[in-house]
């Protein structure tokens, strides 16, 4: 127990000085609250106290089966919300970003004004923070959105007679038949969690089709979608100027990089392809391509040269620093700039007409779910909660775009459970699709090992999963899931096979997937110059562009889901 003790020590640090707020303690790479136990404390004290579901708690504190000791630091998972935090005396970005274990780009992103400094008693709006747990007032202070619904368990299914075995626990009893402690302990009138063996146990074990599935409360749908009316931030003209910045590095070979400058002549070849068929359709454009690299003029004399001024549209360049600097002379100059890969929040985030090209994860997660609506129709939808935190950012999103379906479109409902109880819903017949953001590699491979072993579970993941090693695993690589990305490439796609084609024709070289790029970026753009295209599928990539959530500038809604399979990228069957 000492030892238990100072390793939780090691990770305390102070939060919330006012109240009884418990301290947070990370664990694992997790978040937790921590409570210090007092005496006479049974774990039915500790759920009323703490508003946490029991399995939880022994899950998360092996060994409080079998009884509490006081001054022991049990954990339980923090609870995210929204906290309007209010800015005090010498305070920083950084410091608040600390207190709440938030991204400072999160702080930023729904606080464009924090962007020029602070003010004392400035109010700082915090999403996604982890909320105060005051022990006076156990509802974590701010608005929750990670709250969780509590079913009593009904004794009305049918029962058996369990024998308990050597060193087996109450616990991992009713982790083995999928039933809540409480419910063992209510039918066999325990007082304790201890058990010895061969003892007897009354277990209940629901009828097939007889029990309600536990659907947790599903927050407010979006009021927001891709399909909103938008605008197209650059005036319509008979004839645009448009500004594009590779870096080609044509000048500078003592410190060339041969990999970026080659990616760059890839993009330029997909590009010029690209205003090939954008003037078929009526593009009349004077495309003017700078070299961002290049030691003479250099960037900044480029900036300073009169046309720029001219522009009415900016391709950005692709490197972060350079990017910066394109994106300040074009906010300082009312100039729309297209950032065609991933850049910094604060960068895209300068000017409202500024277009993120590469979708947010967001955007992953709610095509994700009009996806299943779209190809899953009639069948079983069920999410896997996760204990950890950032997996539950996800998990809401989720929820919120699921939701967000209209029931005309689809009536598809969404069932959610949890790790020890996923199984439960394989005997109840045809195809179950199976949902997880889960960043728990263990159970992200458990998962598809039972996948494998049965036909009828389609799994569903996130991207991270395409970088976890452990996939390499015999028992699991041949196992599909589905993922949303914001794009991908793989050489047998109908439409990639044509253009495929056509690329060689014109250059006599091989397609690579910054071709690709080049092509969609500048036909989808290009075609919004021409008139109103709301939705564009590509080569490897779709665009839906809307205003972000806070406004700030304007991000790409459209994500692809595609099928992953032996460390590769396959073709949708849609397609």
């Amino acid at each position: 127990m000492k030892t238990a003790l100072l390793l939780f020590s090691l990770f305390l640090f102070g939060r919330f000085a006012t109240g009884q707020a418990l301290p947070i303690v990370e664990k694992n790479g997790q978040k937790f609250y921590a409570y210090t136990t007092l005496e006479g404390q049974s774990i039915t004290d500790l759920q009323a106290l703490l508003h946490t579901d029991i399995d939880q708690l022994l899950a998360l504190n092996p060994g409080l089966e079998r009884g509490i000791d006081p001054q022991q630091v049990i954990v339980f998972p923090v609870r995210l919300g929204t906290i309007t935090h209010e800015v005090a005396p010498q305070q920083t970005l950084y410091a608040i970003a600390r207190l709440y274990e938030v991204a400072i780009d999160s702080l930023l992103y729904w606080n464009p004004s924090a962007a020029n400094g602070l003010k004392i008693g400035q109010a700082i709006r915090i999403h996604h923070a982890i909320l105060p747990f005051d022990l006076t007032d156990p509802q974590p202070q701010g608005s929750s959105s990670t709250g969780t619904a509590h079913f009593a368990h009904k004794l009305t299914d049918t029962i058996i007679r369990h024998t308990v075995l050597e060193k087996e626990t109450l616990y991992s009893i009713s982790k083995r038949y999928m039933v809540p402690v409480d419910s063992l302990l209510a039918l066999n009138n325990m007082s304790s969690y201890k058990v010895t063996p061969g003892q007897k146990l009354r277990v209940p074990i629901q009828k097939e089709k007889s029990s309600e599935v536990p659907i947790q409360a599903i927050p407010a749908a979006q009021k927001w979608s891709s399909s909103a009316p938008f605008d197209f931030p650059v005036p319509k003209k008979q004839q645009y100027e448009i500004a594009v910045f590779l870096p080609f590095q044509l000048d500078s070979s003592a410190t060339n990089n041969r990999f970026v400058a080659a990616a760059a002549l890839d993009y330029y070849m997909g590009m010029k392809l690209a205003l090939d068929s954008l003037k078929k359709i009526g593009l009349v454009a004077n495309v003017h391509v700078f070299d961002d690299n290049a030691v003479s003029p250099g960037l900044a004399k480029i900036l300073e040269g009169p046309e720029m001024k001219q522009m009415d549209l900016i391709f950005s360049p692709l490197q972060e620093k350079p990017a910066q600097e394109v994106a300040s002379f074009a906010k300082a100059h009312g100039i729309p700039v297209v950032f065609p890969v991933q850049m910094p929040t604060a960068t895209v985030q300068m000017a409202a007409n500024f277009i993120a090209y590469t979708a947010p994860v967001e955007a992953h997660v709610q095509t994700l779910a009009r996806y299943l609506h779209a190809q899953y129709k009639g069948c079983t939808i069920v999410l896997i909660n996760s204990p950890i935190a950032a997996d539950q950012q996800l998990e809401q999103e989720f929820k919120k775009a699921f939701m967000g379906v209209s029931t005309a479109v689809s009536k598809l409902k969404l069932q959610e459970v949890s790790w020890t109880s996923y199984q439960r819903f394989k005997s109840a017949g045809g195809t179950q699709v199976l949902v997880s953001f889960s960043s728990d590699r263990a159970k992200v491979v458990g998962l598809l090992k039972a996948a494998a072993l049965d036909s009828n579970l389609i799994i569903v993941g996130q991207k991270d999963w395409l970088d976890f090693k452990e996939l390499d695993d015999p028992e699991v690589r041949d196992q599909t899931f589905l993922v949303a990305l914001p794009s991908y490439f793989n050489y047998h796609t109908p439409q990639v096979i044509r253009f495929h084609k056509n690329f060689r024709r014109s250059y006599n070289t091989d397609l690579t997937k910054m071709a690709c790029l080049g092509f969609d970026v500048t036909l989808h753009i290009g075609k919004q110059l021409v008139g109103n295209y709301p939705i564009q599928n590509g080569l490897i990539s779709n665009m839906s562009l809307r205003f972000a959530p806070n406004q700030s500038y304007i991000e790409n809604a459209a994500a692809v889901v595609v099928p992953y399979k032996n460390a590769q990228l396959i073709a949708p069957n849609h397609e």
